[in-house]
């Protein structure tokens, strides 16, 4: 579908939507293209509301899970971030990524969306729906281009990190779109995709510094350690594997998300912040910063420089200064993650020392 056409759609659905339509669909409108309305509506960011007030319990499914946000994208994939509030009062997030799947019923010559089912990644549509969603099942479905109310129950696929016996209603807000009036063959269209690290390099003004050259398997052994070292015992998890591959996925609604993916393209882990363009840079799209979920982007004070950019490659560039490595310039070479690549080799990272 063109970009016009989903924007004639979407303007038809906000007339619609005030003047009082109960429904929210234009009988005019064929049932292919309400259901083209209701798609489009449907993708973005949608921030979870708190169901009790600020400093008491979450948006819980149970005693111990909480739905923070879902973002829908246009090619069926979807992000799911949940958290746990431990005992100690740390709150502990986990990100779900896939893809997901509609089910539309039509009564009177009106579309309705029935179900939404959140699948894992490998899922493919077919002729029969599921009954469940391996990650989640939402339904009781109410949706506006600004707000959604429904029912979510979460499946066996997330029962490692909650409970999912347990159904709620919840209700959310759509988060502002970046840029929205941005030219299609501008480079904020083209870096809403998500790109798979081919190299890291690092080069610093200070001879002496140890961390030079190609560093992109520190990278992985960085996350390898965060995962699978066990402080109590001061060993790393027996059978833990390590990542050979990661993916920075970007957003058009400001999320960013790491993908730590193992040899059999299973997840490992994922690291989810926030972005957005720096307006005072000289040429527009060219620089941006990102901060976590936990702090400001005044705080994480993270910029980083688009080197350059095409339909099919990535290249970013971060200046950091520290103590004993001096000015450093860490360049960031990327991929469109559909291609194809090489695994990294790494060596094995469960013999590296813990001493230090």
């Amino acid at each position: 579908m063109t970009s016009y056409f989903r924007t004639l759609i979407a303007l038809f659905s906000l007339l619609l939507l005030s003047c009082g339509s109960s429904s929210g669909n234009d009988p005019h409108l064929s049932i292919e293209e309400q259901q083209d309305a209701l798609e489009i509506n449907l993708v973005g960011k949608w921030k979870i509301r708190r169901l009790q007030p600020l400093g008491s319990s979450k948006n819980s499914l149970t005693s111990d899970c909480s739905i923070d946000e879902i973002e829908f994208f246009e090619e069926g994939d979807y992000i799911l971030s949940v958290s746990i509030l431990e005992s100690e009062g740390e709150e502990i997030s986990k990100v779900f990524r896939g893809k997901y799947d509609l089910l539309f019923t039509e009564t009177a010559d009106e579309i309705l969306l029935e179900k939404i089912v959140l699948m894992e990644q490998n899922y493919i549509s077919g002729a029969n729906f599921p009954s469940v969603g391996s990650i989640a099942t939402i339904d009781e479905i109410a949706l506006t281009d600004t707000e959604v109310s429904f029912r979510i129950q979460l499946g066996e696929g997330t029962n490692e990190f909650c409970n999912t016996g347990q159904s709620i209603e919840l209700a959310g807000d759509k988060e502002e779109q970046i840029a929205p009036d941005a030219a299609e063959d501008s480079n904020h269209i083209r870096f809403q995709n998500e790109w798979r690290f081919i190299s890291v390099t690092a080069t610093s003004d200070n001879p002496a510094a140890t961390q030079n050259g190609e560093v992109l398997c520190e990278l992985f052994e960085g996350e390898y350690f965060d995962r699978c070292y066990d402080e109590s015992t001061g060993e790393f998890s027996s059978d833990c594997p390590q990542a050979n591959t990661v993916t920075l996925l970007i957003s058009g609604y400001g999320t960013y998300l790491f993908s730590y993916y193992d040899t059999a393209e299973n997840l490992l882990s994922t690291e989810q912040g926030d972005w957005r363009w720096k307006t005072d840079s000289s040429t527009a799209f060219t620089v941006f910063e990102v901060k976590s979920l936990s702090e400001t982007f005044e705080e994480s004070n993270t910029i980083i420089n688009i080197v350059q950019i095409s339909d099919t490659t990535l290249q970013l560039s971060e200046n950091t200064s520290d103590s004993d490595l001096g000015e450093q310039t860490f360049t960031y070479s990327l991929q469109l993650a559909s291609l194809t690549y090489q695994d990294a080799e790494c060596g094995d990272f469960s013999s590296i020392s813990t001493t230090d």
